[in-house]
């Protein structure tokens, strides 16, 4: 009897499983969620150093986000919208995009082609958000290798042969800065619309509507002024709807720069209060004191060689960390010029209180319904672009919002947690998750915490939630930039609205620029009058071609 019962404990014994990885590994389809990041496709269970942990790895598609601040909800806790980054679809290997893949990102441009170790690598095409196109070798992230650059502005002509990071080898041996080159012809667009405007609109005549929209966003805003918008608007609030066929002001404004234009607010003769009035009154602003800037003042202090630059500078800190509008105001109605420099007189002192007493005169007054013959040149946006204080971009705001202009805007220690600027294929840190992060799988491997893990799990969990109320109601479809999809937090979450890791969503600050003029318009001007009166008026002093003007009308 004895030694059945020693065979019995020999079966009884445990085999211990192997923890190296087998050379085919099982691949499973998962969903990952942390923080900003959401991938669905093929995985790998991880072994060794990386067990309890999915490996992206085969097939899928992972989208990039971060929160933008809204200001206060309707419940007056902190609101947010999600901002969708950067959306990858392609190959993974060993948790990196590796082989053939399609990369789109937030200021419209996009990549598809081959992929190693996260960087654009080999074969590929990338078009840049003004439609400019480079097709050809890559080499780590660089244009580098035989290819053909075609510029959209550059008249049909294109740089066809050898590039050699970033950089086209001309015949005489010299070398072309194709980004410095993209450059300077986005500048150009901001500015002055496309410099082909005339031959693209004679092309156009000729071009079906599929050929239109390949030119990519900015498409529908840079003709020179001939397409500029115009939407006849009432002094609303957000979700107000619409009064006698007119939209309310402020979902005019969200409407507009969805599609990645300025509005200009103008108000007709016979509105009841005045654009400024308007413009505060619809929540657009919320602290109208920090978040306005007359041009009228900033012109006054630059030919005095005072700091004018502070007057952007901190109005467009509040606007980015409120999640307000930033408006430039021209004070172009008769009683401004009465005003000139009188408001000045206020002593200065060191912590800007002289700033909101010149600010409050002029934004509480009531302007004067007729406006001044002309406007004076040092009024020109021209004169006031300054990348430390207002870049051009800013009335781009697709642009500036996507490269990350903003950081230089906000206090040290908000940029230090707000969402890294989206870089071609790099990859983000903190990629590789514990398996728990994914929605419905995996289990702490002991079973027990102690205090400061059970704190931790709790945080984790704050996180998951806030994170599934990002993505909740997120539109179909692979558009980059704000979603549209906006939530507000409960009183508990309020509580850590400033910590981006409490938050469990990457921050990033969102500019919303609007153009506002003082003086009225004359009643009755259907849009194409309109139209002409903003480019007669206006056109040498803000790029016309950027805009759509929001006119405010009686609701009768």
């Amino acid at each position: 009897m004895a030694p059945k019962k020693a065979a019995a404990q020999e079966e009884a014994a445990p085999v211990e499983e192997s923890e190296d990885e087998p050379e085919e590994p099982e691949i499973v389809k998962k969903c990952l969620r942390s923080g900003g990041q959401l991938y669905y496709g093929d995985c790998k269970v991880g072994y060794k150093e990386r067990k309890g942990r999915f490996i992206r790895h085969g097939f899928g598609r992972q989208v990039n986000s971060a929160v933008s601040p809204q200001g206060p909800g309707p419940n007056g806790s902190p609101s947010f919208e999600t901002v969708v980054l950067s959306i990858y679809e392609g190959n993974w290997e060993e948790d990196m995009p590796c082989g053939h893949g399609n990369y789109k990102w937030s200021d419209g441009s996009s990549y598809e082609g081959n992929v190693a170790e996260g960087q654009m690598h080999g074969h590929g095409k990338f078009v840049w958000p003004d439609g400019s196109v480079y097709e050809g070798a890559w080499h780590q992230g660089l244009l580098h290798g035989q290819g053909r650059f075609e510029s959209r502005f550059d008249g049909g002509r294109y740089m066809q042969g050898r590039f050699f990071r970033n950089c086209f080898q001309k015949q005489d041996g010299r070398y072309v800065d194709v980004l410095q080159h993209l450059r300077n012809n986005e500048l150009k667009q901001v500015l002055e619309g496309n410099p082909l405007a005339e031959a693209a609109e004679a092309a156009s005549a000729t071009m079906s509507m599929s050929v239109l929209k390949k030119k990519g966003s900015w498409a529908k805003w840079s003709d020179g002024g001939s397409g500029i918008s115009v939407v006849r608007c009432f002094s609303g609030k957000r979700d107000e709807g619409t009064r006698g066929g007119l939209k309310s002001l402020s979902d005019a404004v969200a409407k507009v720069l969805s599609e990645n234009a300025t509005p200009l607010i103008l108000a007709s003769a016979s509105h009841g209060s005045s654009a400024v009035k308007a413009f505060v009154d619809s929540g657009c602003a919320q602290d109208p004191l920090s978040q306005l800037v007359s041009i009228r003042l900033a012109a006054v202090e630059k030919r005095r060689q005072r700091d004018w630059k502070c007057l952007f500078r901190m109005a467009l800190q509040s606007s980015l960390l409120g999640g307000c509008a930033f408006a430039l105001v021209f004070e172009d109605d008769e009683d401004a010029a009465s005003l000139k420099d009188d408001v000045l007189a206020v002593r200065r002192d060191s912590n800007h209180s002289w700033m909101q007493k010149l600010q409050a005169s002029w934004i509480n007054r009531q302007p004067s319904l007729e406006g001044i013959p002309t406007l004076p040149e040092g009024w020109r946006l021209s004169s006031f672009f300054d990348d430390s204080a207002m870049p051009a971009e800013l009335l781009c705001p697709v642009i500036f919002n996507a490269r990350g202009k903003s950081r230089r805007f906000l206090p040290d220690q908000v940029a230090a947690v707000t969402a890294p600027v989206e870089v071609p294929m790099a990859p983000t840190e903190g990629t590789e998750e514990p398996a728990t992060l994914a929605e419905g799988d995996g289990e702490s491997a002991d079973g027990a915490f102690d205090a400061a893990a059970a704190e931790a799990e709790q945080a984790a969990a704050a996180s998951r939630e806030l994170a599934k109320k990002a993505a909740a109601q997120m539109p179909p479809g692979t558009v980059c930039g704000p979603s549209g999809h906006t939530f507000e937090l409960s009183p508990e979450e309020a509580e850590g609205a400033d910590d981006s890791a409490v938050l469990g969503m990457p921050l990033t600050h969102q500019l919303r620029p609007v153009l506002i003029a003082t003086a009225r318009i004359p009643d009755g001007l259907d849009d194409a009058q309109v139209r002409k009166f903003v480019k007669e008026r206006f056109s040498r002093h803000m790029p016309v071609h950027r805009l759509a003007v929001l006119v405010l009308d009686n609701e009768d």
